[in-house]
């Protein structure tokens, strides 16, 4: 099966440089997003070109390098907004986020072969990146 993707919905700069404009201060974004798909435990899930989506958001044309990636809100199922789907295990590889979903309880992995329900509140994680 295929690496369930992301689809970036918003993201919103939590803290910009705070030193000397220019300089490789540590900053960071709450990047919103939803998924769809069947979901493979053996290929987790990706969303790609999350660097490209932050400079485009901050259209200040510089060059983003992701740093690192944390949970940071769970998504809601749409069919039941009480039932929440989560992620663990983010990481950063080059320009793309990864992660495993998990079901109600934020540790027990997504159910393999099964399609993610559609969501209501989307997913969010915090990524740290520097610019230049």
């Amino acid at each position: 099966m295929a690496v369930v993707s992301g689809t970036i919905t918003n993201i919103q700069e939590v803290r910009a440089a705070v030193n000397t404009p220019g300089s490789s201060d540590l900053q960071m974004a709450l990047v919103l997003f939803t998924v769809s798909g069947t979901y493979a435990q053996a290929d987790d899930g990706s969303i790609a070109g999350v660097g490209a989506a932050i400079s485009a958001a901050r259209r200040n044309g510089k060059t983003i390098t992701l740093r690192g990636a944390m949970p940071a809100q769970a998504a809601t199922k749409a069919s039941d907004p009480t039932v929440i789907i989560g992620t663990k295990l983010v990481s950063v590889s080059t320009d793309a986020v990864l992660f495993t979903l998990t079901s109600g309880d934020h540790t027990t992995e997504h159910a393999d072969a099964t399609a993610v329900a559609a969501q209501d509140r989307p997913f969010g994680v915090m990524v740290s990146f520097t610019e230049a």
